[in-house]
């Protein structure tokens, strides 16, 4: 059983791995957006609390966001390991996301964090959105230049101060996310492999 976070800004890859990660190791994939959207669709009590925030164009509460990925840890199948995508952006949520996993007495294995340049990332967004466009499918709404620099600015304005507070705890790991698909993959393997070291929170 492994339990990770992914860290990255949009483009990076974090989903196609993702999806090997669930193939190879079994574990559940957990998507933060993936979540809100369903409980907004099925208008379940978190549903309405995270609907009333972004009708009133403020940032869903922390408080709704960790219900909703505790109530999908509870929900996994007994022994099954998990990735978080999308989750935490924040340190208050990283503090929120290691008190839920305390309470639970799930460890952290590691925090994957995908490096990559800017540039690289404009050209993955523009031969996806050729690739669509050639399939004779719409681009996705944030495949352009704009709107990709807009997500990476905020990426990195919101997540900016996770490194060092995982750091800190000895669960960060860097991979170097502009090589190709499988050197990515072996890079997670590898770290995978090791054993995460016993760490004291600093005050």
């Amino acid at each position: 059983m492994v339990n990770l976070v992914l860290l990255g800004p949009p483009g990076a890859g974090k989903g196609t791995q993702a999806e090997r990660l669930v193939r190879d190791y079994g574990v559940l994939h957990i998507s933060t957006g993936d979540l809100l959207r369903y409980a907004i669709k099925a208008e379940t009590p978190l549903g309405r609390k995270a609907k009333a925030a972004v009708d009133e164009g403020r940032l869903v509460p922390d408080q709704v966001v960790v219900a909703l990925v505790e109530e999908r840890l509870i929900d996994k199948e007994p022994g099954q390991g998990f990735i978080l995508d999308g989750f935490p952006r924040t340190v208050a949520q990283a503090g929120a996301l290691e008190q839920l996993l305390q309470s639970m007495q799930v460890p952290l294995d590691h925090v994957i964090l995908f490096d990559i340049p800017l540039s690289l990332l404009e050209e993955r967004i523009a031969k996806r959105a050729e690739e669509s466009r050639a399939a004779g499918a719409p681009p996705r709404s944030d495949d352009s230049p704009e709107v990709l620099k807009k997500r990476v600015e905020e990426f990195v304005r919101a997540t900016a101060a996770l490194s060092p507070f995982y750091e800190q705890n000895a669960l960060l790991r860097r991979v170097d996310a502009s090589e190709d698909i499988e050197r990515v993959a072996t890079q997670i393997r590898d770290f995978l492999e090791l054993k995460p070291k016993p760490h004291q929170r600093q005050p």
